[in-house]
């Protein structure tokens, strides 16, 4: 029988070796009060980081041989469906993601509408070596996703490393995804608690936002973009669909502001993996209106391209 509640959600990603498995014994061993489920992942036929894992929750399953975002796709919704036919259904349930997974992508699931019935995704975190992230972040992609898609990034190890340098960590991985709240941590020792207040309304300053483009290793960009002007809700869903479909290896992430036409109030757009969600939202005395893309090699004149070309288009035609 379906509970009156949904099942919480939480993800935790982060490269190999930054200390996912600890992190969730820790939350674990602090919520033991609770009906906890976990999902593990591993990339590979054997699963290691199941056996690590303390017996402080109810239920395990164990997906191997996969990233979770692509081909395990299947195997986990027929997990996610096991979960809500049960007689006695979880509270939470933890999601240890392997360390090449694509957590945008594996988030998405969370927002398809037959699984949100049923589900309620709290928060994304990701865990970063302090230790060795200089070392790793220029030879891997995949920590650029994971960290893009993270609502809570935890600095772990950060008693390994100088206290300035976590200074300077913080800064890049904030130039990075302004949007998550970042903090430090040492051998993973953390409590659930809900995400510190980043409310977007905090970037009010457009002008001085908008100037932001952040080179790091990979080409990486963070890039805002004024949008005062009112948008066709079925156009600028479509084309912002289609541009993370053709350039998803580009586009991580998508954040921000925007007014609908027809509609009173703004609304919150954000892309999730590949998923575009458009979130009604109660506009602030000093709201302002504009999108942040963050990804690789983008530009912003083809990003205004994508936001207003359609626009042009009509002009022309007329």
């Amino acid at each position: 029988m379906q509970k009156a509640e949904k099942i919480k959600v939480i993800i935790l990603t982060g490269f190999l070796g930054a200390g996912k498995t600890t992190l969730l014994n820790n939350i674990l061993s602090n919520d033991k009060g609770k009906l906890n489920f976990v999902i593990e992942n591993e990339f590979g036929k054997v699963s290691v980081d199941s056996t690590l894992v303390q017996k402080n929750y109810n239920q395990l399953f164990e997906l191997n041989n996969g990233c979770i975002c692509c081909s395990l796709d299947a195997e986990l919704i027929e997990v996610l469906t096991q979960l809500i036919i049960a007689e006695k259904q979880p509270d939470c349930l933890y999601i240890e993601a392997s360390g090449v997974a694509d957590a945008g992508m594996l988030a998405s699931v969370f927002k398809r509408d037959d699984v949100l019935k049923y589900f309620n995704l709290t928060q994304v975190i990701c865990l970063v070596d302090a230790e060795n992230f200089e070392d790793r972040v220029t030879e891997v992609p995949e920590m650029y996703r994971q960290i893009i898609a993270a609502d809570r990034i935890l600095i772990n190890k950060s008693d390994l490393v100088r206290p300035a340098y976590i200074k300077e960590l913080e800064s890049r991985l904030k130039s990075l995804n302004p949007f998550a709240a970042i903090e430090p941590t040492i051998h993973g020792n953390f409590s659930i608690d809900p995400v510190p207040d980043r409310s977007m309304s905090n970037y009010a300053k457009i002008d001085q936002f908008q100037t932001i483009e952040t080179n790091a290793g990979h080409r990486m960009k963070s890039i805002a973009i004024a949008v005062p002007e009112e948008f066709d809700r079925d156009q600028l869903y479509a084309s912002l669909s289609v541009t993370l479909y053709l350039h998803y290896h580009q586009v991580y992430r998508i954040k921000g502001f925007v007014r609908l036409k027809g509609e009173e109030n703004p609304v919150l757009l954000q892309s999730t993996g590949n998923k575009i969600t458009l979130t009604a939202h109660t506009p602030s005395d000093s709201q302002k209106y504009f999108l942040v893309f963050i990804g690789r090699d983008i530009e912003r004149k083809g990003l205004e391209r994508i936001l207003f070309g359609y626009k042009k288009e009509k002009v022309l035609e007329n």
